[in-house]
């Protein structure tokens, strides 16, 4: 196996070993690229996991992406399927074990596993990969169900729709480094296998009523549509209104129409796009 080459950029915002948190400049940039609202305690914990991987913020290579929950906005440190891959092999590099990965297999109708994805075939009922670390086999399987994001009519997102054997073998490999790596890879998720989580009902729930008062839903603000209108441009998107329409699965009157918690859905999927 080659070694793995790690290149030092000496800049104002490369991590240095010696550093226990970020530093001024260095928050200053991250909320530029979209943690404007983190607290210290959540860059404290992104900064531990961005020493610990030795991947950079700056670069995309980790980051963090907010969620509504019940209880408010919640973080999620994620990386893509390349991020994984360079935490794996630096770590069997470090071990001095020997790392590979077998070809993705997917799961056709008639029980029986494939080595390629015909799109006649529709989407796959999952996939499964294999990494072998030192000699040890560490298999996963991804079920398409568990994984698939979708809009809110319940139909799937556009790189779901068109790319489906890809996206769910990407969440597989996920599994199976984690599984090889569990230390290494701990508290990190892949974007992909974490889209499910910008799922929405596919029917709007009923009011919530309390003493004949309506429980209003959070809607979107002024800077979140001027965000996601900026960010849309620079992935080439030229209509944010069609864009937003698409991915939410229904038609827009304007942007007021959004709510809060659907603004993950619509920024994750522009990173999607970036990704690719």
């Amino acid at each position: 196996m080659s070694d793995i080459v790690v290149h030092q950029t000496q800049t104002t915002l490369a991590i240095q070993p010696e550093q226990t948190r970020f530093t001024d400049q260095q928050v200053t940039m991250l909320r530029h690229i979209g943690v404007e609202k983190a607290k210290d305690a959540d860059l404290q914990v992104f900064f531990h996991q961005c020493q610990r991987t030795g991947l950079d913020p700056f670069a995309r290579q980790i980051y963090m992406i907010e969620r509504w929950s019940k209880e408010g906005p919640k973080y999620t440190i994620q990386t893509g399927i390349d991020g994984y891959r360079l935490i794996g092999r630096r770590a069997a590099q470090r071990a001095k074990e020997t790392i590979s990965v077998k070809q993705p297999l997917w799961a056709h109708p008639d029980g029986g596993w494939r080595d390629v994805w015909l799109p006649a075939w529709g989407t796959p009922g999952a996939a499964k990969v294999t990494i072998l670390r030192g000699g040890e086999e560490f298999t996963a399987v991804a079920l398409f169900d568990e994984y698939k994001q979708t809009k809110r009519d319940g139909g799937l997102t556009q790189m779901w729709a068109q790319r489906p054997a890809g996206q769910i073998a990407k969440c597989a490999e996920a599994l199976a480094w984690r599984m090889a790596f569990p230390q290494d890879l701990a508290g990190i998720y892949t974007d992909t296998e974490m889209e499910q989580a910008d799922n929405r009902p596919t029917h709007a729930p009923q009011p919530v009523q309390d003493l004949g008062e309506q429980v209003q839903v959070p809607m979107i603000t002024a800077d979140q549509w001027e965000a996601i209108v900026n960010f849309g441009q620079s992935r080439g998107i030229a209509n944010a209104g069609v864009f937003v329409s698409e991915t939410l699965g229904r038609q827009l009157r304007g942007w007021q129409e959004i709510t809060a918690d659907e603004v993950s859905l619509i920024m994750n999927t522009l990173n999607e796009m970036e990704a690719k």
